[in-house]
């Protein structure tokens, strides 16, 4: 079930200056498309800023979402990973805010990691499942842009992903709101309410 939408609007950068709401997630590799996800989910088209440039988010940005009949949580679009032509120096910069995010965050509930369905895994995924691993938190693994290879090249991907991670993955699309049901299926149950 897809929950309806009070409202939906970005909150800000730094969480302890905002009320202490559920929080929901979502990392993945720089052009993986988490920002694209994020505006599917909530419906909007720029609720969250796309780039065609990655490693555009340097910020850990939240946005507020205000659920009609369920508590009000926020979506929280992390940094980019990984991509090639971002200097090191940025990287280990990203590294760092991620884990300093995931210390002692009592408020996250559900860390979703994103992956391009076409490409294969690399360290940054693993990297993000051991650091939500060892914090306690739960992680759901998203295969993104689904719509993108026919329906058993997907079957077979999705197998490879969850031999890989252990995690049952999500198939998702933006573009074709692919998954969007099952995303927030397993959001409302992981921040306390009913599906």
């Amino acid at each position: 079930m897809i929950p309806k939408i009070r409202d939906a609007q970005y909150a800000g950068t730094v969480y302890n200056t905002l009320p202490s709401l559920p929080q929901v997630a979502f990392a993945g590799r720089s052009n993986v498309g988490k920002s694209s996800l994020i505006n599917a989910l909530v419906n909007r088209k720029a609720l969250v800023k796309t780039s065609k440039q990655p490693g555009k988010t340097r910020n850990i940005n939240y946005f507020k979402v205000d659920l009609v009949d369920l508590p009000s949580l926020y979506l929280v679009d992390l940094p980019g990973y990984g991509y090639a032509r971002v200097p090191l120096g940025m990287k280990t910069a990203w590294d760092e805010l991620a884990s300093r995010y995931f210390e002692g965050n009592r408020d996250l509930k559900l860390l979703m990691v994103l992956v391009d369905i076409r490409r294969d895994l690399e360290s940054g995924e693993f990297l993000i499942l051991d650091l939500a691993r060892n914090a306690g938190i739960k992680a759901a693994v998203v295969a993104t842009k689904a719509d993108k290879l026919t329906f058993s090249a997907r079957g077979r991907r999705l197998r490879e992903i969850r031999e890989a991670t252990g995690i049952e993955p999500v198939q998702a699309s933006a573009h074709s709101k692919l998954g969007l049901e099952e995303i927030w299926d397993r959001i409302v149950r992981e921040t306390g309410g009913k599906v």
